[in-house]
């Protein structure tokens, strides 16, 4: 990190106080308030930075995230760049660094989840298996970063801290990129979603139950209009118990939608619809209606 020292009290206090230049276009939080993660994975990314016990920079750095002060962030494979706009004119350039796993380790990790066919049928749908740590630990690996040191991080601000607040801001705005795509974790440590699916797809057993993938096959409308407005026959009952992680499992591999206004992102408002939805859903209540018809 760049480094400057010729500040003195009073310059640094000044400096410190100064508001952030406004950026146009800038990536601002979808988080107002509160929380900016909302899924587990990226709710443990957070947990892991705040157990480093960064202190105040945190704080400091969730404020630009919200007021958009991210000019630029991209996630690659074991490294992270940004541009986070400060009280200067030009933006300070950042660089997050995870060590990226090994080929082999990889192969090790998708051999382990093709055991498990649900762990498949999970990230296929683009959520987090819940245990996924698990699969790593037992091959003494580990998704999140174990300690501060694991994470390279360089900012060419002025601040002798390490991180600062930039940086801080893109930790929080990578939690909410996790949110949307929880392949960006892979990614940072060394597999892309595509080469990662692909792999996983091509390794299937030739047990593996590919019906799994998706809950209820479609079935035609009846054209009648009394049969349409009536329930004629009995519910299968394979369309009951829809698996509970695997809301909006359509809509998130449709992806976002060009008439989307809002400014909160499609996927998790979908699958907070479809949360919603199955808890209101009284599956006794239908299979009892089921009995008695």
């Amino acid at each position: 990190m760049a480094r400057r020292y010729w500040y003195d009290d009073n310059d640094l206090y000044n400096w410190a106080r100064q508001s952030p230049k406004e950026v146009k276009g800038g990536i601002k939080a979808h988080s107002k308030r509160g929380d900016f993660a909302q899924k587990w994975w990226s709710q443990r990314w957070i947990q892991t930075l705040e157990s480093f016990r960064i202190g105040a920079r945190l704080n400091r750095g969730k404020s630009y995230a919200r007021k958009g002060q991210v000019a630029a962030l991209e996630i690659d494979k074991g490294k992270v760049t940004a541009k986070v706009q400060g009280t200067r004119s030009g933006a300070y350039r950042i660089s997050i660094k995870l060590k990226p796993f090994t080929q082999k380790n990889w192969n090790q990790v998708i051999e382990r989840i093709l055991d498990e066919p649900i762990y498949a049928v999970q990230l296929l749908a683009n959520e987090m298996p819940q245990d996924i740590e698990d699969v790593f630990a037992e091959l003494d690996l580990s998704l999140f970063p174990e300690e501060e040191l694991d994470l390279i991080t360089d900012c060419s601000c002025p601040d002798w801290s390490n991180p600062c607040k930039h940086i801080a801001a893109v930790f929080y705005l990578m939690a909410e990129a996790f949110d949307a795509d929880p392949f960006l974790l892979f990614q940072l440590r060394g597999m892309d979603r595509e080469t990662f699916l692909g792999k996983l797809r091509k390794n299937q057993p030739d047990d593996f139950e590919e019906d799994a993938l998706v809950a209820v096959a479609p079935s035609p409308l009846p054209s009648d209009f009394e049969t349409f407005w009536s329930q004629s026959e009995k519910l299968p009952e394979e369309a009951l118990p829809f698996p509970s992680t695997l809301h909006a499992a359509l809509p998130k591999k449709l992806g976002n939608i060009p008439f989307w206004r809002s400014d909160n992102d499609y996927a998790l408002v979908m699958e907070m619809i479809y949360r919603h939805t199955a808890e209101y859903v009284d599956v006794n209540a239908v299979t009892e209606l089921n009995e008695n018809d």
